[in-house]
């Protein structure tokens, strides 16, 4: 079937939505969604009233399920790139730092997000709601075969890997937390934190 080329309408019509989208992400992020009214969007985005509800029918429900579907499809991409990069043939101290720095410059990458899931994610009726939980969890299953990978191969002892595994990820998500609530367990500049306790990790799974 022969494709039909994009019209300038098409494009503004899609910049047009995705400022919808931006734009309510904001607000909810700031005043959280049941702080956040119709009348605040049209405001803050700079529509007139019924534009809002021609991309979204469903209104703001439809909004907020609708970034958390787009950021689902996203990361989930993004995810799988960090742990291909846990291969054998580099030192394993600078994989995992790779892995788990990644995925907090990737989480990080859009506090607005993360914001909303702390705070709105009851108000999500869709099964989209668990993806940041089931993302988190396919990482660990395979970080968990790769750290098996290198106990075979002798570099680290044997072990519960998934317990280590979900150890190098509590790492990551204490970094994330600290940036986006008032609770700083960090205190310390971010990467030489990540590196600090990728490092130490590491030195008791060789004993």
């Amino acid at each position: 079937m022969k494709r039909i080329p994009k019209t300038s309408r098409d494009f503004q019509a899609a910049e047009r939505r995705e400022q919808i989208l931006q734009g309510a992400k904001e607000l909810f992020a700031q005043h959280g969604y049941h702080g956040t009214s119709i009348r605040a969007m049209h405001k803050h985005i700079g529509i007139t009233d019924g534009l809002l509800y021609h991309y979204f029918p469903g209104g703001k429900q439809e909004i907020l399920e609708t970034i958390v579907k787009e950021a689902q499809e996203s990361r989930f991409q993004q995810m799988d790139e960090l742990i291909k990069g846990i291969h054998p043939g580099q030192p394993l101290e600078d994989a995992l730092y790779q892995f788990i720095s990644g995925m907090v410059t990737k989480m990080l990458g859009d506090r607005d997000f993360l914001k909303i899931m702390l705070r709105d994610s009851e108000q999500i009726v869709s099964g989209d709601k668990h993806f940041m939980s089931d993302m988190v969890l396919q990482r660990l299953k395979d970080l968990t075969a790769a750290l098996a990978r290198r106990a075979a191969a002798g570099e680290i002892r044997e072990m519960d890997f998934e317990a280590a595994a979900r150890q190098v990820i509590s790492v990551g998500m204490m970094v994330v937390m600290s940036q986006v609530t008032a609770i700083n367990l960090v205190q310390s500049d971010l990467d030489g934190y990540l590196r600090k306790m990728v490092t130490f990790t590491v030195s008791l799974w060789r004993k």
